[in-house]
């Protein structure tokens, strides 16, 4: 079972606060602050991509990045597979034009991991089956992984003669080094669980028949922590991978005296300081 179908059922949506659903074609959105659950809902074709999908997935993701109740956020798909990525069928019919892929990555798919590394709050991908090609893309894309042990990974684009087209060759070799990276980018293997765990393409394995509770924990064990330093920290972990030394040490000086004067800071601070002067 996959992660969404389970937060839908009646008697665990009643253990949340009331959460706002979207209707957007393709996925399902729901909120149950402190978190909000994104579900790829096209489990009859893998969950495969579309228009309508990469659009409702961008609608869903700003939604949940300008709600100041919304702390994590986590994205799961429907059925069996978490992804299969792009619809390969239609590329067997010819469907793509040279431009017309360039217009359906650029316009629709691409502008996905651009925005998902502007949401400054965790994003977990939640993987309970298969995560192919631009699925596997869009895994690496989020800044967690958590998946079942049934779970599988696979840059496939090579297999029919494409490279990775949604991030997968920026992201990757971030994750597992230059050269795992193009190991599995250029064999187009399938990788199973125990390996993701070792060479950190997954931060998780868990049973299958856990997956959903334990994402769930997960998230909650960042959810619990004030949404100023949460999005701190984010923002300056990406940010730091493209300064120097110098800039990066400047600007995380300005997020540390900023984050000096909320009131979570002061509070923590209180409590910590309290014991010793009694």
């Amino acid at each position: 079972m996959d992660l969404m179908i389970i937060y839908y059922d009646q008697s665990l949506i009643q253990e949340h606060k009331e959460g706002k659903e979207m209707d957007l074609p393709d996925i399902i959105y729901h909120k149950s602050p402190p978190l909000a659950f994104i579900t790829l809902n096209r489990a009859e074709t893998r969950n495969a991509f579309t228009r309508e999908m990469m659009d409702s997935l961008y609608r869903a993701f700003d939604d949940a990045r300008k709600d100041p109740e919304i702390k994590v956020i986590i994205l799961g798909g429907r059925g069996e597979a978490f992804c299969a990525g792009a619809n390969i069928k239609d590329m067997a019919e010819g469907k793509f034009t040279a431009w017309d892929m360039k217009h359906f990555l650029w316009d629709h798919v691409q502008r996905i991991p651009l925005l998902l590394e502007e949401v400054d709050k965790p994003v977990i991908a939640s993987i309970g089956g298969p995560a192919y090609g631009a699925g596997f893309d869009l895994a690496l894309a989020c800044d967690l992984r958590i998946a079942s042990e049934k779970a599988t990974f696979c840059s496939a684009f090579i297999r029919i003669g494409l490279v990775p087209g949604d991030g997968g060759v920026y992201f990757l070799p971030r994750l597992v080094g230059l050269s795992k990276a193009l190991e599995i980018l250029m064999t187009g293997r399938v990788i199973k669980m125990d390996e993701a765990l070792r060479i950190g393409l997954a931060d998780r394995v868990v049973p299958a028949e856990d997956l959903e509770q334990e994402t769930k924990s997960y998230a909650m064990e960042m959810a619990e922590w004030p949404l100023e330093p949460l999005s701190a920290i984010k923002r300056s972990v990406y940010s730091g991978l493209r300064s120097d030394l110098r800039g990066h040490l400047d600007s995380i000086s300005s997020q540390q005296a900023l984050l000096t004067q909320t009131e979570e800071h002061r509070e923590a601070v209180k409590k910590l300081v309290e014991p010793e002067t009694k």
